[in-house]
């Protein structure tokens, strides 16, 4: 049990002075929102029902038990705030803060923000879900907001998104370019991404302006969704629902990855994908199709040995230039 601390409360109880967790972390900031009192959050505040974030606060009051060194760092991030939107912003703020970008100038504008927006406030809850559901390093939702880059870059860029949207783009192109060097994640504030995104490690992840990510994808490290050259307009690739694409895989141009396919580790995809595919290679070729409506949520990146000598076979088949692929390899696996 946590000694001589007091999480029931915005101050310590004897003195009537502040929790003083900036003692412990002198940067981060408080804010100045208090996001409950806005409409927008009546589905999830004032309604009382709000599973994800009650969840995160449970989880928060239970690891401040079990490492108490980090009491005053899960008090300050999550238990002293009272919504998911508020504790995120709070996350985010410190995390990209720098000399010029202050921790507190963040948190209002990240708050700001989500707590105007539906759909953002929809996709960081269904984010953090994909994220526990699917990564099993994930050990909770609580170790999600906290720790996890893929989650923070990917909900820094929404805001960057909205920002630009709103045709505040120096400081959506700000935000892009502080979450490159912090998390080692690039995803232009003009590209367009689904909910209950899955970015696994996320390290080297980068995604062009003009792409499009549908729902329920999961893309592991090292990802590019980039152009071709010097092309302009719509030049980046699009994701269908339910894809997954693996480790280090390079799509490049303006081409289509269809609902559901796969795409194995290591890939260059110069073409369009059907849904529900596999491919793989350098370039990419289909290999077989796959009977996962979201291999997405599977996160099965391998297939049966059955399945590989199937493969063989077929392109033994192929003609001389191996640009088909024969019957058998057409077939969906089982």
């Amino acid at each position: 049990m946590i000694v001589s601390r007091n999480f029931s409360a915005r101050d310590d109880g004897e003195t009537g002075e502040e929790f003083p967790f900036e003692r412990v972390f002198p940067v981060y900031a408080r804010g100045t929102l208090n996001p409950v009192a806005d409409p927008v959050l009546l589905d999830f505040t004032n309604s009382g029902y709000d599973p994800i974030w009650d969840s995160i606060r449970e989880e928060a009051k239970l690891e401040a038990e079990e490492e108490p060194v980090l009491s005053s760092f899960l008090y300050a991030s999550i238990l002293s705030h009272d919504c998911l939107e508020q504790a995120l912003s709070f996350v985010l703020a410190n995390r990209l803060q720098n000399p010029t970008l202050l921790a507190t100038q963040l948190m209002d504008i990240f708050c700001n923000v989500m707590v105007h927006d539906r759909s953002i406030q929809s996709s960081i809850r269904l984010d953090v879900q994909a994220f526990k559901d699917r990564d099993p390093a994930c050990l909770s939702y609580s170790s999600a907001i906290l720790h996890l880059k893929g989650y923070l870059a990917l909900q820094a860029y929404r805001v960057a998104h909205k920002l630009w949207k709103q045709g505040r783009k120096l400081l959506a192109l700000a935000l892009q370019s502080r979450v490159s060097e912090v998390f080692g994640i690039d995803i232009h504030p003009a590209a367009r991404i689904g909910k209950g995104i899955l970015l696994d490690h996320g390290t080297g992840v980068v995604i062009g302006e003009t792409a499009v990510i549908g729902d329920r994808v999961s893309i592991l490290h090292g990802v590019t969704l980039g152009g071709t050259g010097k092309e302009t307009g719509d030049r980046h690739p699009n994701i269908g629902d339910g894809a997954l694409l693996g480790a280090c895989v390079t799509i490049l141009g303006n081409i289509r990855i269809g609902a559901g396919a796969m795409v194995a580790a290591g890939s260059l995809v110069l073409k369009d994908v059907p849904s529900h595919s596999m491919v793989a290679g350098n370039p990419a070729k289909l290999i077989g199709f796959v009977d996962e409506q979201d291999p997405s949520l599977t996160m099965e990146h391998d297939a049966t040995r059955e399945f590989f000598q199937n493969v063989a076979v077929a392109y033994r088949e192929t003609i001389p230039n191996g640009s088909s692929v024969s019957g058998s390899c057409r077939e969906r696996t089982h």
